[in-house]
């Protein structure tokens, strides 16, 4: 997780994230947005799941370093990927030394793959935002958008081993900028909106690939996306149960027949996030990026 010294809501990525305010924004956001993170990452942590926190100290413009999981992932063995980024401030993230600073915590990664490379051609894949992975199985799911390039996705899961299932998704007449504000999948259930694939097709593909690994599907409102609900994500540290980590506002949407599901699989966790969700208009998962 990486802190938010220098949170502001960026303007470079405003125009496709529907769900990011345009307010102006005032002293106190950063100050707020602090707060928020060190509540959240304390919620994690108390629940028995090892947090690495890192400063972004750096000296770059990087109002989202909050969002690590955009610009790399994880994978076994230490080993992890680089994503192109689609505003031309986000890519100073990868420019923070955060592999140097885990290396100091005991954490050596290796690096198997760098697609930085393609924002010369204005593609892009924004890692575990634009995909949501189901890595017991090797599948990888990707809602196109600007963000969120067909070819490079079907390159991610050649060279990963992943098998892919492309589609679309819609909201307020734009497609939505990242598959993991509308879709998470978690040990044995998945958290969808699936009213936002227009597309029948692609829904009953979509559909059949999640119930193919038996996983209870939870189907949430364009509403309940909204509170962050599909933003979530599961974590396990050793020997302990998974828990499920989401924002407050994604907690309370959540609906009395759907939590009754959630529960037989997981403990909830939750932490109130409203000015990063409001300002960076993402949420808990997007200010993770699992190590394995």
């Amino acid at each position: 997780m990486i802190s938010p010294e220098k949170f502001r809501a960026n303007e470079f990525t405003m125009d496709d994230n529907v769900f990011q305010s345009r307010k102006v924004v005032d002293s106190e956001v950063s100050i707020q947005a602090l707060e928020e993170f060190e509540k959240l990452k304390n919620t994690i942590s108390n629940n028995g799941v090892s947090v690495y926190s890192i400063k972004d100290d750096s000296l770059h413009d990087t109002p989202d370093a909050v969002f690590p999981n955009n610009w790399i992932s994880f994978h076994h063995k230490n080993n992890a990927v680089i994503y192109p980024m689609f505003a031309e401030n986000r890519r100073l993230e990868r420019q923070s030394g955060i592999l140097r600073k885990l290396s100091k915590k005991g954490i050596n990664i290796e690096i198997t793959h760098d697609y930085s490379s393609f924002e010369n051609q204005n593609k892009f894949l924004e890692g575990t935002g634009s995909m949501v992975l189901n890595r017991k199985n090797n599948i990888a799911y990707c809602a196109l958008s600007n963000r969120s390039n067909e070819e490079l996705f079907i390159k991610f899961c050649n060279d990963l081993n992943y098998s892919p299932v492309l589609f679309n998704s819609i909201y307020e007449s734009k497609p939505i900028y990242h598959t993991n504000v509308l879709m998470s999948i978690c040990n044995n259930f998945s958290i969808i909106c699936l009213e936002s694939i227009k597309n029948l097709d692609e829904k009953n593909n979509l559909i059949k690939s999640l119930e193919n690994f038996e996983l209870d599907i939870i189907d949430i409102s364009y509403d309940q996306m909204c509170s962050y609900l599909g933003n979530c994500i599961q974590l396990v540290d050793k020997e302990l149960s998974p828990i499920l980590v989401m924002s407050t506002s994604a907690f309370k949407s959540i609906k009395s027949n759907q939590l009754s599901r959630i529960l037989k699989h997981t403990e909830i966790i939750h932490s109130d996030i409203k000015t990063i969700e409001e300002y960076g208009g993402g949420s808990a998962r997007c200010m993770i990026a699992e190590i394995f």
